[in-house]
């Protein structure tokens, strides 16, 4: 298949649905085949891959588990080859006063968020470097720069993803490797949708220097970049995708 990802092979977590859903439909039309990390079903965006002229395959794996990612690699590469591009897109997300936080569900926040992203690219950077290439990315979010309240524990692990943006690019650069982190702004996936009230979306609108809603192909179309052979000299960097909202 032709296209701007032709013949790479992508590992994506949380790709079931909402941003990292997009994600996969943008690399699987534009060439790459896509394996999947999800404890959700991913049966839609395979659909989806496959109607946008791509391919795709989900896999059931507890990201938080180094054992199942293992195997996740192992069966990425029996059936694609060396996945040579990693993005971290799985997050677990909700609303709670830091008073009403338990250690149970901060330490599963942090377990998902940023254990995740570790597994991921731990499992991945040998087949990396062996080939002298790699792209990493993690999708943050833009709440570190602008915090909303009673979601202390979820901007405290996409920070410490940047942290680890910023450590592993200064390790693995010598092999033509780029980890770089995505900061997605408020996006209208069908979860936001759901839970975010209109009148939220508008205020934010209100802010941004791009008048309209942010939607994932926005953040699809980034990464796609951040991947790409055009983007072999920026890493260890944060991309700020929220219309204008926020600078970093």
């Amino acid at each position: 298949m032709s296209g701007k990802h032709a013949g790479k092979v992508v590992a994506i977590t949380g790709g079931a649905n909402g941003i990292g859903q997009a994600i996969v439909q943008r690399l699987a039309h534009e060439g790459a085949r896509v394996a999947i990390a999800d404890v959700a079903d991913c049966a839609e965006t395979v659909e989806l891959a496959r109607q946008a002229g791509g391919e795709a395959s989900g896999f059931k794996v507890d990201i938080s588990h180094w054992q199942q990612m293992r195997e996740f690699a192992d069966q990425v590469h029996s059936r694609y080859g060396a996945a040579l591009i990693a993005v971290h897109c799985a997050a677990l997300q909700f609303m709670s006063a830091f008073d009403d936080l338990t250690s149970e569900q901060w330490r599963a926040t942090q377990e998902v968020n940023v254990l995740g992203g570790f597994h991921l690219a731990k499992a991945f950077l040998p087949a990396m470097k062996a080939e002298r290439w790699g792209r990493i990315v993690m999708v943050a979010s833009s709440s570190f720069f602008a915090p909303p309240p009673r979601m202390t524990h979820y901007i405290a692990s996409k920070g410490a993803l940047y942290g680890l943006v910023r450590g592993l690019a200064a390790e693995v650069g010598e092999f033509g490797i780029t980890v770089n982190a995505l900061a997605p702004g408020l996006t209208r996936t069908r979860n936001a949708i759901a839970a975010v009230p209109q009148a939220h979306f508008d205020r934010v609108r209100e802010h941004q220097s791009i008048k309209r809603s942010g939607e994932p192909e926005d953040q699809a179309a980034a990464v796609s970049f951040m991947v790409s052979d055009d983007a072999g000299f920026m890493s260890g960097q944060t991309m700020l995708l929220d219309g204008g909202e926020g600078h970093v």
